[in-house]
């Protein structure tokens, strides 16, 4: 039976027992001195036991606060991934054979994003340059950026607006305490064993900017190990693929021959036809079967199918649709259909329409 600290209100009024059993003519009453100090030492009292309760939580990693979890997780050499930040590619025009530097800063128009390039770059015979840039503060929110950007101080010859031709990806925010013990308890459970497929996934999962990693044994031959990685919000950036592979390299068994890639991504629409059920808008559940649909195939990890049957399933449980009628995808879908590839399902847009 799990011991259940005394509470404030009991402490005390044991204590007055105790007087009270001392002392039968003792006065215990609420405007007493009895009383006033055996309140303010039952404060006091229960106060120890709290501590005592936080200290017993602290022992154990699913039970600590953040700060002890990750203290726990640094014992055992688990280190809470950074974030990472986003990357792209800026068209820049200008006179040819002007040079773009190195760290040369770009702001975003539309939000004021900063940005900085990561290799220089010179003006083409065409006047236009492709510029490597990544974002200047990390995290998931610079994914997707495009449109329309400055320089913000460009060289003479370059023109000050550029355009971003490839939408920022890879960014990634810092990993959250949840992730960290799932991490910590894998590694209780399954201790190091030199090289075990699920040592590879361990050693992965420790770089900066990987979401979760599959790993397929012998799938080039004998002693080879793929691993595929995957960002928080979709593929990773070479970047961090390069680092996984380094990271993996310098601990993997010397026999080992590792590749570390990305999934191939293999975006999935879907259409239905519905019946809404009185006192609900189409829009209403539009928004609720794309949150459902976002869920449900964003689980999926990479070299999974998906099931079309699942999609029916969403639609059956929405409130709202009082019938359904599932008209794309027409089949169970792979994960790709490109021959030796590892494929990636990813959630697209879920259109319904109501039936006429």
């Amino acid at each position: 039976m799990p011991f259940k600290p005394p509470s404030y209100e009991g402490i005390r009024d044991g204590i007055l027992r105790d007087i009270r059993s001392l002392l039968p003519d003792a006065d215990i009453g609420t405007d007493s001195d009895n009383f006033i100090r055996s309140a303010a030492v039952s404060a006091a009292i229960e106060g120890l036991y709290q501590y005592q309760s936080w200290l017993y939580r602290q022992i154990f990693p699913d039970t600590a606060d953040e700060a002890e979890l990750l203290h726990h997780a640094g014992n055992r050499n688990i280190r809470q991934r950074g974030a990472v930040a986003a990357s792209g590619l800026v068209q820049v025009t200008g006179t040819p054979d002007k040079l773009i530097n190195i760290g040369s800063a770009f702001k975003h128009v539309a939000t004021g994003a900063l940005f900085s390039a990561t290799q220089a770059a010179i003006i083409n015979a065409s006047g236009n340059a492709q510029v490597p840039v990544v974002a200047q503060v990390p995290g998931v929110a610079m994914n997707g950026l495009s449109g329309a950007a400055i320089i913000t101080s460009p060289p003479l010859g370059i023109d000050a607006m550029a355009t971003i031709i490839s939408p920022f990806t890879g960014g990634g925010d810092i990993e959250s305490p949840a992730s960290v013990l799932v991490r910590l308890l894998d590694l209780m459970r399954n201790p190091p064993a030199g090289g075990a497929e699920y040592d590879y996934k361990r050693w992965a999962l420790e770089v900066d900017g990987v979401a979760t990693a599959t790993v397929l044994p012998r799938r080039r031959g004998p002693n080879t190990v793929d691993v595929v990685i995957t960002g928080p919000t979709g593929a990773p950036s070479d970047q961090v693929i390069d680092m996984c592979a380094a990271h993996i390299d310098e601990v993997r068994p010397v026999t080992a021959e590792v590749f570390v890639f990305a999934p191939l991504l293999r975006v999935i629409d879907a259409t239905a036809k519905i019946e809404l059920a009185s006192g609900y808008t189409l829009a209403a559940v539009q928004e609720a079967a794309q949150a459902a649909y976002n869920k449900e195939l964003g689980a999926l990890e990479p070299n999974t199918g998906f099931k079309r049957n699942r999609i029916s399933t969403i639609l059956g449980n929405l409130a709202g649709v009082a019938d359904y009628e599932l008209m794309t995808p027409a089949a169970n879908i792979g994960p790709t259909d490109e021959s030796g590839a590892i494929g990636w399902i990813r959630p697209g847009a879920i259109t319904l329409q109501v039936f006429d």
